[in-house]
């Protein structure tokens, strides 16, 4: 086992959006820093499948849509000149009922008003990460103990078997409220009615799962199907048109409604078979002739959701700050998890909020 100590005026925990905003925010300032990472990949939430023929053509795994209300995100997007279009809608819906034979077809799945990263939102994380110093940026390095000294934050990280040291006068913790109790040992420098609050927090998306499926051709919209279906049987509950570009990288992708105490005790490829059996019942054997298919289940990733966030109810997170400015201001830690925006919480815009929010009180 070996040691290495490194001392940065800031450290960010957390290579997610959030993560990567505030490393971005704080280099257009000339403020040093140092972002880890536990993942050997960045992007947190943000995770792609990738096109099996083009690498730099993703699916989203994570976060799809971007709203019309929420400004940051799309100033942001500007900013980095990454193309968007919006959500294809055209065309009907299909609905499974209980103990039916086939899908009944509602005319006109109706404006959503949702934006998509041509190429999926995997390409803000890379056009991000492409205006930081990769140097400052270390992935796979796990932090196992959080705690401070008089003025200064001590962090170990486990680096591939290597414990490795880092020392901050400020922290930003770029994790959801209940990945900050799993990971940061709070019980070294947190009171209880701060862990208290955090615990309370649910992580967004914690307990989804989202299957994708890949195609050559987007043969739906030839039928004038929007890509849209929604069940009242499962496993898939919602499905919608995920293809990469406006005309191009055909996908259709679907939330499953199945609990996960129910669906861990089932194996990946029974689940995935599942769903294809699903997809063919809304769109016929050309669904068997995908190029790829994909599960991502939240639950099951130790660096998203806990025991709570697996087995709790989904709802919108909201993170109570409410007499704790002392206690965050004495510590020098700055939450900018998406969870901690005091506006649109969980969300892409929330992440950058929050981060916002952080860094203009970064006492530098």
């Amino acid at each position: 086992m070996s040691k290495s100590t490194t001392n940065e005026p800031v450290i960010i925990i957390g290579g997610g959006l959030a993560g990567l905003y505030s490393a971005y925010l704080l280099q257009q300032r000339n403020i040093p820093y140092l972002l880890l990472e536990a993942k050997p990949q960045l992007g947190g939430r943000i995770e792609a499948a990738h096109d099996t023929h083009n690498s730099a053509i993703s699916f989203d795994l994570g976060p799809t849509w971007i709203f019309d209300h929420q400004p940051k995100i799309q100033q942001l997007i500007s900013l980095l000149c990454l193309p968007v279009f919006a959500q294809y809608t055209q065309g009907d819906v299909l609905y499974q009922a209980a103990q039916t034979l086939k899908p009944q077809q509602i005319a006109g799945a109706g404006e959503m008003h949702l934006l998509r990263l041509t190429g999926g939102m995997y390409s803000l994380i890379k056009a991000l990460y492409k205006q930081l110093n990769p140097a400052s940026i270390l992935t796979e390095h796990h932090v196992v103990k959080l705690h401070k000294q008089q003025n200064t934050w001590h962090i170990t990280a486990n680096h591939n078997g290597k414990v490795k040291q880092f020392s901050a006068k400020q922290l930003i913790a770029a994790l959801p409220p209940r990945m900050i109790t799993q990971h940061l040992t709070p019980d070294l420098w947190a009171d209880q009615t701060l862990i208290n609050r955090l615990t309370a927090v649910p992580t967004w998306m914690a307990g989804q799962v989202k299957f994708i499926a890949t195609f050559e051709h987007a043969f739906w919209r030839d039928k004038n199907l929007s890509g849209q279906c929604f069940s009242r049987v499962g496993p898939l509950v919602e499905v919608h048109d995920a293809s990469a570009s406006h005309n191009g990288h055909p996908a259709l992708f679907g939330f499953i409604g199945v609990p996960y105490s129910t669906r861990s005790t089932v194996s990946t490829e029974q689940l995935k078979q599942a769903c294809i059996e699903q997809l063919a019942y809304f769109y016929g054997d050309e669904v068997y002739a995908a190029t790829g298919y994909f599960i991502k289940d939240w639950a099951a990733d130790p660096y998203v959701a806990n025991e709570n966030d697996k087995t709790g109810p989904s709802q919108h997170p909201e993170f109570n700050y409410s007499g704790l400015s002392s206690q965050l201001a004495n510590l020098n830690i700055h939450f900018v998890g998406s969870e901690f925006a005091q506006q649109e919480a969980g969300y892409l815009e929330g992440a950058i909020n929050a981060a916002d929010t952080a860094i203009n009180a970064l006492k530098v």
